[in-house]
């Protein structure tokens, strides 16, 4: 009798699935997995060339520029670039304030403050569905998400971001969260932290039946910044989150999900390797632009630059004189060992960035480099300094492979066996707009109808 009640529950599922009765979608953001771990025979990833020979794969994505984090993650999940949304950098400056403006870590910043725009979970939650994110950037007190844990690596925040009773929720059924924001970003508890993240998703599917869960693994990042990508540990970090996709994948086949839902797996950026750190702000204090205290931390900035990994912000902070410093400082930081392109505002736009003008913390030059470098914030000591060996960085213009997102998708809705190319981050949250039947009209990037089956 149980064999014939889970076949007919098969049965209908089957016939659900062909109805394209997508009710649940978990996007999955693995932190720093490049596309090309999927074609590199060194890496162990049985889950996810599974899921991408069963569903749909991309040689790889197109990410944000800056290829950092949080600007990443926000055009993921609003559909648009960070020209529309607002999140420029992991940390930017704002030129009238004159200080930094941090988003890494959600320290300051709600979401409401951070997005200028709707989200693919602003639209789930008006149409009534149940939302979740666990650590996923700039989600701090979004009122359309009805479970949060913040990407904080502050206790304070994880107390006040965390949605009040999930914690002690999640305690009665033996997972306990409340050292995560004590162990922050600390590398030796990178495992533990996907492991208890990867726990508490399949606990908001399962108890909660979420249908539309968003979920940040971070140890693959954490890893190849400390040890450069495609190295021994790299490889063992990415193989640690291919078994992260696992469980949640297998929770998806369960009922009542199987033949209901469909998974997302992309990255936020690639990676690359580096050995020099290039210091702008040096340059800039030999210019008589940055003064320093006597601990070498600045005391006043006519212009300042910063790092954004792969590449660099540059503000010039003395308006009346702008006309004027622009162009000496753009001689003297283009010169620069490591500085291969000099962006001007009039190329902002293709990059998906605002002009100066129309975003106060918008930069009025960036700097570019390639692997073998990375920028550094410092305004003393050497202007090109050496990092103490192989380490990873991303940040970079995000058009050459090395810094080529992860996206494949498999499940209810997806079209087996389907190839893309190189299709955009700003694709993702319209296609899973669709496959929910949700309209999300601020949308910049496409709907990925190729890997869609007909419905």
């Amino acid at each position: 009798m149980l064999r014939f009640a889970v076949f007919l529950w098969s049965c209908l599922a089957t016939a659900s699935a062909i109805a394209g009765d997508v009710k649940h979608v978990v996007l999955i953001s693995v932190d720093g997995l490049a596309a090309s771990y999927l074609t590199d025979p060194k890496a162990d990833l049985p889950t996810l060339r599974r899921l991408a020979k069963e569903g749909a794969v991309a040689d790889g994505m197109i990410t944000t520029f800056p290829s950092v984090t949080w600007p990443s993650h926000t055009s993921l999940i609003t559909g648009t670039t960070a020209r529309r949304h607002g999140v420029l950098g992991n940390v930017t400056l704002d030129r009238r304030a004159g200080k930094e403006v941090t988003y890494i870590g959600d320290p300051t910043l709600t979401r409401d403050e951070a997005i200028r725009v709707p989200t693919l979970y602003d639209a789930a939650r008006a149409a009534g569905l149940k939302t979740a994110s666990v650590i996923w950037p700039c989600s701090n007190g979004a009122k359309s998400l009805d479970w949060v844990i913040p990407d904080s690596n502050k206790p304070a925040l994880h107390a006040q971001f965390t949605t009040p009773g999930l914690a002690e929720d999640l305690g009665k059924a033996g997972i306990d969260i409340t050292k995560l924001g004590a162990w922050g970003w600390q590398k030796q508890h990178s495992t533990i932290r996907d492991e208890t993240y990867s726990r508490v998703a399949r606990y908001l599917l399962e108890k909660h039946s979420t249908n539309l869960l968003l979920l940040h693994y971070i140890t693959p990042d954490g890893v190849e910044h400390a040890y450069g990508p495609h190295t021994p540990e790299a490889y063992a970090a990415v193989k640690e989150s291919d078994q992260r996709v696992k469980e949640v994948w297998d929770a998806l086949q369960k009922p009542p999900f199987a033949g209901r839902s469909a998974l997302f797996v992309v990255s936020d950026h690639g990676f690359a390797p580096y050995e020099k750190i290039i210091q702008p702000n040096t340059v800039l204090r030999t210019l008589g632009l940055v003064e320093v205290d006597d601990k070498g931390k600045p005391a006043k900035r006519r212009a300042w630059c910063v790092a954004q990994g792969g590449s660099a912000f540059v503000y010039i902070l003395d308006e009346p004189a702008r006309a004027e410093l622009l162009p000496k400082v753009k001689a003297a930081l283009s010169g620069l060992e490591g500085v291969s392109r000099v962006i001007e505002p009039e190329d902002f736009e293709k990059l998906g960035l605002p002009r100066p003008e129309d975003n106060l913390e918008a930069p009025h030059l960036i700097l570019a480099t390639g692997p073998g470098f990375s920028f550094g914030d410092s305004a003393t000591g050497e202007t090109l300094v050496d990092a103490g060996g192989r380490k990873g960085t991303h940040g970079h213009l995000p058009e050459p492979a090395y810094m080529h997102a992860t996206f494949l998708a498999a499940g209810t809705g997806i079209k087996p066996g389907t190839k893309l190319k190189t299709p955009r981050n700003i694709d993702v949250a319209p296609t899973i707009a669709k496959l929910l039947g949700l309209k999300l009209p601020s949308a910049e990037g496409r709907v990925l109808t190729e890997i869609l089956e007909d419905r």
